[in-house]
């Protein structure tokens, strides 16, 4: 499923218009009606479909006041999402309900299918109350469903004065509230929102939008479906839109097979570990197991061995030669670490200065896939030289927000404000792959964005970076391009803790439990 910017929806709107030839009073129509279908057979009910039932429960004479409890306001603006709600009106009045239209702006800013619809619906006797202030008289608590077609995806800059109280009063009241397209005062490309609809449903056209997954556009956003507008899919496969969300119909796992053997899935290699920090090292090291790698070897300081060695009984152990005094065992080091297929640098490994030089020293050499996460992104963002290292190489950095403002040398705020503007300018920069972890988890590459919505709140506690980091390396061993290896890794690990949550609370899910349901049936 894609999710395009505010302009590649523009985009594709105008190449269906004038290239396809299918006319824009028709995406309207399809849009509004998509809308409609839903509010009635989702979240109403059918009125047509209730006749007979209600007949024979409540009686002829009570049919008509039964139906009649069916009120819904629509807040239309003046732009095409307020076309689309004149739309939502027409049907919902032509299957027997009750709507009212709240009219933000004046008829004459409409285009020609908004004017059309408003119209139509003006012919139909639907009542339209013109507003310009927060204060009009009629109490929302009254209606059963609050549409919201105010502003739409076109909509740039934070929503002020009177507009901003009629929000804060449609979110006060009681009925449920159902966005068309994006939740009005959402920016549609960073998800940004000061004053905005909290929707429990936004029905958006076509595809998904940046605003509906980033910032404070996902809460606002309640459940987000996809309306169906007639957009021919050839339209996307002559112009491929740069972002795609992550789901069980496209997540990508590695291939595997009855006639393999241990070192078809990839030789893995961990450096991770250290004093009052073992646990880091040993769940990156199972999780990467469980995740189906071939062979594993810890790398970790030397002293450590007895932990590790009964800990985690299927995977080797190697200890780190630490320091520049051992040019014989960091040469043996070198030639047992160039036998990997993949390497993870990081997961409580410190930041101490010959960790640093160790970093370094691999930094220099290494050529094939690596992550680096935890530890090696302090010490990468205290020296920030060490970036220059990793430009054009397969490796994947794993930041957490405050992770990548650091290594972006901003504020938290500003990579909030627009996570896809920081991540294009670091990329740009250093010619890597990121995978920035948060509720919407990005990869990024320079050429696409591949979001994962997946998880609860049971991946909010320590270990969970450990878990990712070790299934990212696995997935990576066992062939997988860096961006198809985070991207699942992040999928897996978030519908793993999903399906955790049926049979117990997401507070009481902790990493180990995740590891071992890794690929549950």
């Amino acid at each position: 499923m894609y999710v395009l910017s505010r302009e590649e929806m523009y985009a594709f709107d105008k190449f269906t218009i004038e290239q396809i030839g299918i006319p824009a009073k028709e995406l309207m129509e399809k849009a509004g009606r998509g809308c409609a279908e839903f509010i009635r057979n989702e979240l109403l009910g059918n009125p047509e479909e209730m006749k007979e039932t209600l007949k024979v429960s409540s009686g002829e004479n009570n049919l008509k006041e039964t139906l009649s409890r069916f009120k819904v306001a629509i807040f239309c603006g003046v732009g095409n999402n307020g076309g689309d709600g004149f739309v939502i009106a027409r049907y919902l009045r032509e299957w027997n309900y009750e709507p009212v239209i709240f009219l933000l702006g004046i008829p004459d800013k409409m285009n020609p299918e908004t004017r059309e619809n408003y119209q139509s619906c003006r012919q139909l006797g639907i009542a339209i109350i013109s507003i310009d202030n927060a204060d009009f008289e009629y109490d929302l608590a009254k209606f059963d469903l609050i549409v919201d077609a105010i502003f739409g995806v076109g909509l740039q800059g934070i929503i002020k004065g009177w507009r901003a109280d009629l929000i804060e009063r449609i979110n006060n009241s009681n009925p449920m509230v159902v966005a068309v397209d994006i939740a009005s005062g959402v920016d549609a490309d960073t998800g940004q929102a000061e004053a905005a609809i909290e929707a429990d449903f936004t029905l958006t056209m076509a595809n998904y939008k940046y605003g509906h997954l980033l910032g404070k556009g996902r809460e606002k956003s309640g459940e987000t479906l996809v309306v169906d507008i007639g957009i021919p899919e050839n339209v996307y496969g002559k112009f491929p839109p740069k972002g795609k969300l992550i789901t069980a119909e496209n997540v990508l796992y590695p291939k595997r097979s009855r006639f393999s053997h241990k070192g078809d899935y990839g030789r893995v290699g961990i450096i991770a570990g250290s004093s009052g920090y073992s646990g880091s090292a040993i769940m990156a090291s199972r999780s990467a197991l469980r995740a189906g790698a071939g062979l594993i070897t810890l790398f970790h300081p030397a002293g450590m061995e007895q932990i590790f060695e009964s800990q985690l009984v299927e995977v080797m152990t190697y200890p780190l030669p630490l320091g520049r005094g051992d040019k014989e065992g960091f040469g043996r080091f070198l030639e047992k670490l160039n036998t990997m297929d993949a390497l993870l640098i990081g997961p409580g490994i410190g930041t101490k200065t010959e960790i640093k030089d160790l970093l370094t020293e691999i930094l220099e050499i290494w050529q094939k896939p690596l992550v680096l996460d935890a530890d090696a992104l302090n010490i990468i963002s205290a020296n920030r030289e060490l970036l220059e290292k990793i430009k054009s190489k397969p490796v994947i950095l794993t930041p957490h927000i405050g992770e990548f403002a650091r290594l972006a040398n901003q504020t938290i705020s500003e990579i909030q404000n627009d996570p896809l503007k920081a991540l294009d300018e670091f990329i740009e920069k250093y010619k890597c792959n990121i995978l920035l972890k948060s509720s919407t988890t990005i990869f990024a590459d320079g050429d696409s964005y591949l979001f994962n919505t997946t998880g609860n709140d049971g991946l909010s506690t320590g270990g969970s970076g450990d878990v990712l980091s070790g299934i990212i390396v696995s997935f990576l061993g066992q062939k997988l391009k860096p961006k198809d290896a985070a991207i699942s890794a992040s999928y897996l690990m978030g519908e793993t803790a999903e399906k955790l949550a049926g049979i117990r609370r997401p507070a009481s899910i902790i990493p180990s439990d995740i590891i071992e349901n890794l690929f549950r049936y």
